[in-house]
């Protein structure tokens, strides 16, 4: 668990974690799932039925190496099931991290990174 949102928990997965280089630039991935808790948000999305049965949205993140600016390369709507229900597109737009929620995302998925860099280091002595 990273935190709550104005919607509802937000928990990151560690198993997705991962640097990649593009451009020549280093970025931090990660998805995070939202497990919607706020009821008129939800009311609202569940008045069209194809989403009456969404709890969650997961979202891929893409960090900058500084950690001041993200993306969002992939973002669904999840229902009851675990099944992807909505697709909300993608934001490839890098802007800036100001919103308190996406910062412990960033800090949650670098300290994720660092525990399995020490893990890995243990396992080889």
């Amino acid at each position: 668990m990273v935190g709550n949102s104005d919607l509802g928990t937000v928990y990151i997965d560690t198993d997705t974690v991962e640097v990649v280089k593009k451009d020549g630039q280093y970025y931090l991935i990660v998805s995070a799932e939202e497990h919607y808790k706020e009821s008129n948000f939800l009311t609202e999305l569940k008045k069209d039925e194809d989403l009456k049965d969404t709890v969650s949205s997961l979202t891929l993140y893409m960090f900058t190496n500084d950690g001041n600016y993200y993306c969002m390369p992939q973002r669904y709507l999840i229902d009851s099931q675990g099944k992807v229900c909505g697709d909300l597109g993608s934001n490839m737009q890098m802007q800036m991290i100001d919103d308190k929620i996406v910062s412990k995302i960033y800090t949650s998925a670098l300290k994720s990174l660092s525990d399995k860099k020490r893990f890995q280091n243990m396992m080889r002595r």
